[in-house]
């Protein structure tokens, strides 16, 4: 759950965080909120309305918020300010509470295998029908700006997924150590790494995550992963989430025979 101070900033950002005046409806909010909603919202919501931050306007039945300009200092010094009460000094982005691609749903982002503070956060999801499919939503600070990449299917060998993951084997294969970087993913697959090696970056959250590869140490700042051994094989969605919940764990661990 969001903490009051994160609800706060996030509602600012979506208002003022990219140097544009925006109003939103209140319709808007929660429905890029969906199932992440949580009563802190609304105190957030109440809190900026009872400093005189935001306004709420109603117009044809439709209630709206804008940030009041004689309070836009205010409203400015909580965007920049630090999240104190949860010892977390970097700029939480509860933008990752995103609606979920149509046909997808949720499984799991990367913010716990972050090397650098900067680095990009992914939403990971799975098709509904195909498990081995999977697409990913690149978290921004303003609403709406997210960007949903589509990673294919690993039952389909000409995807972006099968094509990486035939790639990292064969790098493995040749390397003397048995390890691979992303760097090694570019070269071998360029353009199935995309720009700005998204994909790459993606597919390599993925296979970490499925128990494909592990990371066994560092080149520089890239980290150097090793296949485990575990390959692709069907699984259905109800197993995927079943063995989450009997393992009480915030990771997914998948069995393969």
């Amino acid at each position: 759950m969001a903490s009051v101070s994160q609800w706060r900033k996030w509602l600012l950002q979506q208002l003022i965080g990219e140097g544009v005046h925006n109003a939103l409806l209140d319709e808007s909010i929660r429905k890029e909120v969906g199932r992440h909603y949580d009563a802190n919202l609304d105190i957030a919501l109440r809190l900026l309305m009872d400093d005189g931050i935001i306004m709420s306007l109603e117009s044809n039945r439709q209630k709206k918020y804008v940030v009041n300009y004689d309070k836009l200092d205010d409203a400015q010094e909580i965007i920049n300010s630090r999240l104190r009460d949860n010892g977390n000094d970097e700029n939480v982005l509860i933008q990752e509470y995103m609606p979920e691609p149509e046909g997808y749903v949720y499984w799991f982002n990367n913010t716990g295998n972050r090397q650098f503070r900067k680095q990009n956060i992914y939403n990971i999801y799975l098709k509904k029908t195909d498990n081995m499919d999977f697409a990913a939503q690149l978290i921004t600070k303003s609403m709406g700006g997210h960007k949903t990449i589509y990673m294919g299917s690993l039952n389909e060998s000409d995807s972006y997924i099968s094509k990486l993951w035939r790639a990292a084997t064969i790098i493995a294969k040749e390397s003397k150590d048995d390890t691979f970087i992303l760097q090694d993913l570019q070269d071998k697959e360029r353009m199935a790494c995309g720009n700005n090696r998204q994909r790459g970056k993606i597919a390599l959250a993925i296979f970490r995550k499925l128990g494909y590869i592990k990371p066994v140490g560092t080149k520089g700042n890239s980290t150097r992963f090793k296949l485990t051994g575990k390959k692709p094989v069907d699984i259905t969605l109800d197993e995927i989430f079943d063995n989450n919940m009997t393992q009480n764990k915030a990771s997914i661990n998948m069995y393969y025979s």
